[in-house]
């Protein structure tokens, strides 16, 4: 008995680990490890809440609930920045933004959930929208057309139509195989 764990400790120093500190080593892993899957769960209960929005949005929106004649802003700098303003209406439709006037329009709001916003930027006088659909088509540059997209989505349709066949199939014969075994156990009582 004495032997087996001399060659056991002895076995455990070749292999470069301490004698004693075998056991503890492998449970100090093992709390690590349950610490980072506590750490993984916690980060996809955050995520899966759905914090999409910045947290600094989500105030905006709340003053703005308080505050009547604000608009909630999605400022598009020169230098590249996105910057969440509340800022008030000027005589109806006239937003100043970085001592810039700027034109809302009630059809270039923007959703979000519940709210909404606009997205001005700072070189624009008008807000940015989706009106330019058939100037951005006429150029060439719309994304509805792009050949390398619709290669995509045909391969991926086809790729789902031949699962899908496949199903059917297995679902048939394990419907045939299931008849033949009940037919079989019905005759043989």
């Amino acid at each position: 008995m004495v032997n087996n764990n001399m060659e056991n400790i002895q076995g455990r120093r070749d292999i470069g680990m301490p004698a004693k500190a075998g056991l503890s080593d492998s449970l100090n892993k093992v709390q690590r490890l349950k610490k980072e899957i506590i750490i993984l769960k916690s980060k996809d209960k955050k995520t899966a809440k759905g914090n999409k929005t910045p947290k600094i949005l989500k105030k905006l929106m709340k003053k703005k609930k308080k505050k009547p004649g604000y608009v909630v802003v999605q400022y598009l700098t020169v230098n590249y920045e996105v910057k969440f303003i509340l800022s008030k209406i000027i005589s109806g439709n006239l937003v100043v933004v970085a001592n810039k006037v700027h034109k809302l329009n009630p059809d270039k709001i923007w959703r979000l959930g519940k709210d909404s916003c606009y997205i001005l930027r700072e070189i624009d006088r008008h807000p940015v929208s989706n009106d330019d659909y058939e100037q951005v088509r006429a150029r060439g540059d719309d994304t509805d057309g792009d050949v390398p997209l619709i290669k995509a989505v045909l391969g991926a349709v086809q790729k789902n139509k031949d699962s899908a066949d496949t199903n059917k199939n297995g679902m048939v014969i394990a419907g045939v195989i299931a008849v033949v075994v009940v037919v079989i156990v019905l005759f043989m009582k």
